[in-house]
């Protein structure tokens, strides 16, 4: 069974959609092949990048690249590098991306808003290995691993004509979608409480250590459009306003109101999401029933019915 809460940042695998997503990662992190991350904007691609650098034991530096539209020259300067004097004001060498990665992973963030100039020249340094920088003559051996993201999938890519056909067919199949947030009650639900212990960290300990029940419901049942970066958002700020007032819990008035007052249809908690969420609650607790009830606000007699029917 995986470790829920993995070493590289907040790589949170309990739902069955995000274990997936992971497991994926873990076995394909020692290949040196290219790999494409799809998924939300907000969804935690860039985690997963560097988890997948972390499992790969690549002993060089992990480099993100966000994409845009550059010209040619800006292109060439931030994927090479260059060497003083190549153009005015370049007085020093300067190493590009690819460079700079070497031994380790370059992360291309947010593929479509690459142009295909940009992408030709991803393509260029994985199928030759070697680099120039901008007013260099000598070619540098290149070694790194490349993790491309989207938030578009493949077929979309391809179909819009966003993405160069030679690039898809380097990519091949080693695609790793991950799932949004919305419906993935057991993660939300220790995301919250991954980023609750963050900000009571980062403030010596302080501020209050639960969540009410109703809270709660609101969080894992909410429709997170903005996925993983919002839910962080969502628990510092009511960490905050719940810890301004010295309480013990973060309850409904301390959601922030555009969860309080959305009006999108809320995500259904079944029979089979509650038992995940008491199994959840129970691991996370040392198995004290007790415990676990405190995080979900359950009597300890529902996390038992919880466990036995989901082991029954």
């Amino acid at each position: 069974m995986l470790n829920p809460a993995l070493a590289a940042g907040a790589i949170i695998a309990c739902s069955a959609a995000m274990l997936k997503a992971v497991e994926l990662a873990l076995r394909l992190a020692p290949l040196p092949r290219p790999l494409l991350l799809v998924g939300q904007s907000g969804v935690g691609k860039g985690l997963l990048a560097r988890f997948i650098h972390v499992q790969s034991a690549r002993a060089g530096a992990f480099v993100a690249v966000a994409g845009g539209e550059l010209s040619e020259s800006l292109l060439h300067d931030q994927l090479a590098g260059h060497e003083a004097g190549a153009f005015t004001g370049a007085q020093r060498r300067v190493r590009g991306a690819f460079e700079r990665a070497h031994n380790g992973t370059l992360f291309v963030d947010e593929l479509p808003l690459w142009s295909h100039a940009a992408q030709s020249a991803v393509l260029r340094a994985l199928d030759e290995r070697l680099i120039t920088r901008l007013g260099g003559e000598r070619e540098l051996p290149l070694d790194c691993r490349v993790v491309l993201a989207s938030n578009q999938p493949l077929e979309t890519l391809v179909s819009k004509g966003r993405l160069l056909s030679d690039l898809r067919w380097r990519i091949g199949e080693f695609v790793i979608e991950i799932p949004p947030l919305a419906g993935r009650a057991v993660d939300v639900a220790a995301l919250s409480y991954h980023f609750l212990d963050e900000a009571r960290t980062a403030f010596g300990g302080l501020g209050p250590v639960l969540f009410d029940p109703d809270a709660l419901e609101r969080l894992v049942t909410y429709h997170w459009p903005g996925n993983v970066r919002q839910l962080r958002s969502v628990v510092e700020w009511s960490w905050t306003l719940a810890a301004m007032e010295a309480a013990e819990r973060i309850g409904l008035s301390h959601l922030p109101a555009s969860v309080l007052r959305d009006e999108a249809p809320r995500v259904p908690l079944d029979s089979g999401t509650r038992r995940a969420l008491s199994r959840w609650a129970y691991d996370r607790a040392g198995h004290s029933r007790t415990a676990a009830a405190e995080l979900l606000g359950l009597h300890p007699n529902t996390i038992d019915h919880h466990r036995r029917t989901a082991t029954g």
